[in-house]
């Protein structure tokens, strides 16, 4: 891995990035993230909304469309975000099951996207210690089980980090790139969101990939990288300034136009009657909480929580305000697709829930193992409370992201039985957790000497 490569990434990640001014904005101003923080629901279980008295089955096995929108934020028109950024999404949501308060495995695609094919935790895999991790195949995709039981796999993507150097071409039957795709270790300033859809259109076409009757079930994985830094700005998309967050946002707008033309697309096919979606993002973005920008490096909760929706056809629309994590999409995805259960998995799948079970409380965890550039971070999420651990659990924070989704009020002081709770849950949960070491000779940020995680 290029050493300057590596130190630019780490550079980047942590300042601002100007750009220069190309023309007055058109619309309301971005708010601050304090207002932002106050509008964005995180309510507990019991704010779920009740599904429908008659509560109809699942038919399984379904083909599933899994799409990963890269460094999509919780604060979505949905969520109270005054700007309609997303309005394909928004509409999306009154159809599936919309999961507001959703963490990502980690905060950033290489420690967050093989994780959840897993079902684990990012450490409990076996990998190398650098930032841009590369993946063994010792590690069980979802893919992988489904290719064993007869689903047609296909996946396409936009960004380098996806070729097969990386490990996360495994189990698929169909595994395309856009073509010039190519690492670029500053930022990702390529249009893909467009191409993607024209090329996932093309592989869903290919009586290979996809049976024209519906009758056997696929599973097709894509992932839309538009948001990502570097923010392009489009001008068939709203103008919304020329800020950081203003060129996100239309980012944002033009990942979802692509996005819903994809769905709509798919659901129009006639194996569309039998088709499952599932939306989420591989972690969010941060525009200055905790004067953080981009993500990694931390796992603060603009960084990890994440929206998911899970349509399935037959299924009535719910919004599940209890957190849920990206641990359980493996588990959900294997359960749409009707295959076997899998105890290994660390989650639990999610479509009774989609199907009109009680979304009960359970705790949530986001990591971020150390490697290179970062040191170890762990959070659990338990209901309106999350308590962050740094380094080998060394020190802890405690805040209330219902109330401050900023993270700008530690609570380790004024609720210290809140924190000593807190602290013994993430204890016997992290017990359950099985660290594996990294391999290679990759120095590991903050770890004691000889120890290899």
């Amino acid at each position: 891995m290029a050493a300057l490569g590596l130190l630019a990434l780490a550079a980047l990640g942590r300042c601002a990035w100007p750009r220069a001014a190309q023309q007055q904005a058109a619309s309301a101003p971005v708010p601050s993230a304090s207002a932002v923080a106050r509008e964005i629901p995180a309510e507990n279980a019991a704010a779920v909304v009740e599904p429908a008295q008659a509560k109809p089955e699942p038919q399984r096995p379904y083909s599933v469309l899994f799409l990963m929108i890269d460094s999509l934020r919780a604060d979505m028109p949905w969520a109270g975000y005054p700007r309609d950024i997303a309005p394909w999404l928004t509409k999306f949501a009154e159809r599936a099951t919309l999961y507001p308060r959703g963490y990502s495995l980690s905060s950033y695609t290489a420690k967050s996207v093989v994780p959840t094919f897993v079902g684990k935790y990012p450490s409990e895999l076996k990998r190398d210690g650098w930032f841009f991790t590369h993946w063994f195949d010792d590690n069980v995709f979802l893919s992988e089980r489904a290719q064993k039981h007869g689903v047609r796999t296909l996946a396409g993507n936009g960004h380098g980090y996806f070729l097969p150097k990386y490990g996360l071409n495994q189990g698929w039957d169909d595994y395309q790139l856009l073509e010039g795709t190519a690492i670029d270790f500053t930022g990702v300033a390529d249009v893909t969101s467009d191409r993607l859809n024209e090329l996932a259109k093309k592989m869903l076409s290919d009586p290979k990939n996809v049976d024209p009757t519906g009758k056997k079930p696929f599973f097709a994985y894509f992932h839309f990288l538009d948001p990502h830094y570097t923010y392009v700005k489009h001008a068939s998309e709203p103008d919304w300034g020329n800020k950081r967050r203003d060129l996100y946002d239309n980012e944002v707008h033009f990942t979802d136009r692509w996005v819903g033309d994809l769905v709509d697309w798919a659901l129009e096919q006639p194996w569309g009657k039998q088709l499952a979606v599932v939306i989420t993002a591989d972690h969010g973005e941060g525009f200055g909480e905790r004067n953080h920008y981009r993500h990694a490096y931390e796992v603060w909760e603009a960084l990890v929580r994440v929206p998911i929706f899970i349509y399935v056809p037959g299924a009535p629309p719910r919004r599940i305000d209890t957190p849920r994590g990206a641990i359980d999409l493996a588990p959900t995805m294997a359960d749409l697709l009707g295959l076997p259960a899998n105890d290994e998995y660390r989650g639990e799948s999610l479509v009774p829930e989609v199907f009109g079970a009680e979304a009960r409380p359970r705790p949530v965890i986001t990591e971020m193992p150390r490697c290179d550039l970062m040191d170890r971070r762990r959070a659990l999420i338990d209901g309106d409370y999350k308590l962050i651990a740094f380094g080998d659990d060394w020190r802890f924070k405690l805040f209330n992201v219902r109330e401050d989704f900023a993270e700008v009020r530690d609570l380790s002081q004024s609720e210290p039985e809140k924190l000593q709770a807190m602290k013994q849950l993430y204890k016997e949960l992290s017990a359950k957790i099985q660290t594996v070491p990294v391999v290679g000779d990759a120095p590991l940020l903050g770890a004691p000497p000889n120890q290899r995680y």
